[in-house]
């Protein structure tokens, strides 16, 4: 019997491929959480710059790190069955990636339209959340159920909150910060895997 999207827990097979898949992962959750935490320190209402600096001063080593381990494993072989099972998800995949941005964007237009400004970080956090619950079920990848739940709940958690600085810090850092938490498990989970054996007795090709 043919696999299914939701049978499928990840979208490639060699060990090689699912590493160079972790670490694409861990790459966007660390360069888009760092956007996050940046309009976090942003929407600070006391001590910005600090705050700014604080961030980048945790985000550039981060993308430096997940920019490092992508290209170290870009080496590893893409075999036959790693194509065929993500081009079995892949139009999922991207249906949801593409959905995600329109809706944010159309969000954020809209709210402008409507003078309120206020709800964007809440609305845009909150789509970006159920993105990542559907890419769970896409590829089966419970840590992404977890990351989803997470930044709705925060982004819901700060409507309780009076609009003001504080309520949009809370909004972006429940985005950003699971994507960096989400990024550092999976860096660390891979660190000692800078090389696997391929299989088959196939060997690397070059980066």
């Amino acid at each position: 019997m043919p696999e299914t999207a939701s049978t499928i827990r990840v979208p490639l097979a060699s060990s090689g491929a699912r590493l160079k898949w972790r670490a694409k992962s861990a790459l966007i959750g660390a360069f888009f959480g760092s956007v996050w935490m940046i309009w976090a320190a942003i929407f600070g209402p006391v001590a910005r710059t600090p705050a700014l600096i604080f961030v980048g001063v945790l985000a550039i080593p981060l993308v430096g790190w997940a920019v490092s381990r992508f290209r170290a494993v870009r080496r590893y072989e893409d075999f036959a069955a790693d194509r065929e099972r993500w081009a079995s998800i892949a139009p999922l995949y991207w249906l949801n990636t593409a959905a995600e941005w329109v809706l944010t964007i159309g969000a954020v237009v809209v709210l402008a339209h409507l003078h309120r400004y206020a709800l964007i970080p809440q609305f845009a956090g909150a789509i970006i959340g159920l993105h990542f619950l559907a890419l769970a079920r896409i590829l089966g990848e419970p840590r992404y159920y977890i990351m989803g739940a997470v930044m709705i709940l925060s982004v819901l958690a700060s409507l309780l909150i009076p609009e003001g600085g504080v309520r949009n810090v809370i909004a972006c850092a429940g985005t950003g910060l699971p994507m960096w938490v989400t990024a550092v498990v999976i860096l660390f989970r891979d660190w000692n895997q800078s090389a696997v054996p391929l299989p088959n007795g196939h060997g690397s090709r070059a980066a």
